[in-house]
């Protein structure tokens, strides 16, 4: 999804993961940190237009060929986002009752 960036539902409630990450750390991570993350990709982005309707994983992609004076804040906020969404999909609320993957 392009610009606006929104930061992303977890698909479970903070408290899933208890005992393991409490609510309050992953309310705060999730809200505040990753927020400021998506807060800061888009108000890098806010006056390029032409920038709008370029999913994150192809301004990373193509960083070199950004404006210089958002480089940076597209590389960290938006690399940010980008793992962190990674993240909360990866985490799995109960965990794995059997291994996975070879």
């Amino acid at each position: 999804m392009p610009y606006p960036f929104k930061l992303p539902e977890l698909g479970y409630p903070y408290e899933a993961l208890e005992p393991h990450i409490d609510a309050r750390t992953m309310e705060i991570h999730h809200q505040k940190h990753h927020g400021a993350y998506v807060n800061n990709l888009n108000a890098a982005l806010e006056k390029y237009p032409y920038l709008h309707g370029v999913e994150v994983e192809v301004l990373l992609r193509h960083l070199a060929a950004l404006p210089q004076d958002i480089q940076t804040a597209v590389r960290n906020n938006g690399g940010g986002h980008l793992n962190h969404s990674l993240f909360w999909k990866l985490l799995t609320p109960g965990g794995l009752r059997s291994p996975w993957g070879s």
